[in-house]
């Protein structure tokens, strides 16, 4: 388990004072990131192993959306190590403990040169010592069912800040691209505040790309596919 503290800054929030589900999901990635960093494996120690991880699927719930300036803990644990998959917990709790947001992911491993996933290592392995399923999470189908019909919505461009160290979109990005489309399409609910998020990506936009959100129902909530021209996917969002 890795945790750290933080505070919701203003720079995070809506106009409400309510946090942002795209900043959440930041904290989250930057929780992975510090355990990594903290136990040796920085960016440029898995540069240098010419390795990265690479995001493949959300599962999140949100209670609640913290509020400004509240402080909260961030915490992690990888767990289910298998190949070239590996999962992990997350966690946002605020000062008394209570959850406001629980999620599990699955990551796969990346050879930068080959441009190929690639078995784990022990060598980013080990550091990681003791690992666990501290959250015990419904198990859930990583593909998202697509619903028959889908409506077109506005295209987005991809733009600079849309885009991370890895050179193609960030995955929080997507959910934001998503909310926002699914916000424009149902403008009288105005704001998400709470409930469950499934995505899954399938292959990296890169920038100057034109994402086509593609909107539909399914049986457990509204689904953005995040589409090319060709109607290849980019990433599916599934909001409850």
């Amino acid at each position: 388990m890795y945790e750290f503290q933080d505070r919701v800054r203003y720079s995070e929030t809506d106009e409400d004072g309510d946090m942002k589900v795209v900043a959440m999901v930041n904290y989250l990635q930057d929780c992975s990131t510090f355990h990594s960093t903290d136990v040796g494996l920085t960016v440029e120690r898995l540069r240098a192993l010419q390795r990265a991880w690479l995001l493949s699927y959300w599962d999140i719930y949100i209670e609640r959306l913290p509020r400004l300036c509240e402080r909260l803990v961030i915490g992690t644990s990888p767990h289910s190590f298998r190949g070239v998959i590996a999962h992990r917990n997350f966690w946002i709790r605020d000062a008394e403990g209570r959850d406001i947001l629980r999620a599990d992911s699955q990551w796969f491993s990346f050879d930068t040169e080959k441009q190929r996933p690639v078995k784990i290592s022990e060598e980013v392995l080990l550091p990681f010592g003791e690992r666990r399923d501290v959250l015990g999470l419904p198990e859930s189908p990583r593909r998202i069912t697509l619903p028959e019909k889908l409506e077109r919505l506005s295209p987005v461009l991809v733009q600079r800040h849309h885009i991370d160290s890895n050179h193609h979109v960030n995955n929080a990005q997507y959910i934001e691209m998503a909310a926002e489309a699914l916000l424009r399409a149902f403008p009288e609910h105005r704001k998400w505040t709470g409930g469950r998020i499934r995505a899954e990506y399938q292959r990296a936009a890169l920038l100057n790309a034109q994402i086509i959100p593609m909107l539909g129902r399914n049986e457990d909530g509204l689904v953005l596919s995040l589409q090319n021209e060709r109607g290849e996917v980019y990433a599916n969002v599934e909001i409850r």
